[in-house]
């Protein structure tokens, strides 16, 4: 049965890869209609015959038809009467090649294609739609750093990032999330897979933290840092954009808890 009472979808695009699934199954637990989006059907109906999501609409946000196809459902879901908000969980990392020359051009096109233009084309066309809607973006502690694992990823996180930031410049009233997290161990072949020397935030501490920020707790930040410390102790930092720059600085960071302890 549907929430009748709550009302509240949140069109989860990138369902079925990494995070996706222990992400859709605690919102789900907290109320929310999810509706899962993603490139496997097959994930899909199974996600859904499995009760973790209530609805799916198969694409991916990187082909036009298939981006016009989310905005008709999410356009279904409107109509109906219900507050929808999109939360962004797409992403690519590639294993880590050392020296630039050993990227190709593919790889640096579909980097910027996959983590920020079909991200940046999906936005534009809800808001030509006249869908000012609630939005959570799932940037990567990334967006800070150079160095040492893949500059494809970091290059277009911190795009994302400055993206993120505009649309904050622009809400029309729209609440904006920014997730700056540390690499998140799922249980799944996804990103965080191929920083196996690396420690990870355990998927189920970081969904039900992310379940709480988007509940309200915590609402005078617009963005959160999930930082591994030195000693594998997971700091959850609020930042809003700078006064002087409009964009997140990490220096302006501000610590909220602790929340748990990294694994590899």
């Amino acid at each position: 049965m549907m929430n009748e009472d709550k009302k509240e979808v949140i069109f989860l695009l990138g369902a079925t890869g990494g995070i996706g699934k222990l992400l859709a199954e605690e919102l789900k637990n907290n109320g929310y209609i999810i509706v899962g989006n993603g490139r496997k059907e097959d994930v899909l109906i199974s996600m859904k015959n499995e009760g973790k999501i209530y609805d799916y609409v198969v694409g991916d946000i990187t082909k036009d038809e298939d981006r016009k196809r989310i905005v008709e459902k999410i356009k279904e879901y409107v109509n109906k009467g219900y507050k929808v908000s999109i939360f962004y969980n797409i992403g690519i990392l590639y294993n880590y090649p050392g020296e630039f020359k050993n990227y190709t051009n593919k790889m640096i096109e579909d980097s910027y294609k996959t983590n920020v233009i079909s991200i940046e084309e999906m936005d534009r066309e809800l808001e030509e739609n006249g869908f000012y809607l609630d939005t959570i973006y799932m940037v990567s502690i990334s967006a800070f750093f150079r160095g040492n694992w893949d500059h494809e990823y970091q290059k277009t996180k911190a795009a994302l990032k400055a993206h993120v930031e505009d649309q904050l410049l622009n809400s029309n009233g729209r609440r904006i999330i920014a997730l700056f997290p540390d690499t998140i161990k799922t249980g799944e072949e996804g990103m965080g897979s191929k920083l196996k020397e690396y420690p990870k935030i355990p998927g189920e501490i970081f969904v039900k933290k992310i379940a709480e920020i988007i509940n309200g707790k915590y609402k005078k930040y617009s963005g959160f840092i999930f930082e591994i410390d030195n000693n594998n102790i997971i700091k959850l930092y609020g930042i809003n954009p700078s006064k002087i720059t409009n964009a997140f600085e990490y220096l302006e960071k501000v610590f909220i808890e602790d929340v748990g302890k990294a694994v590899y």
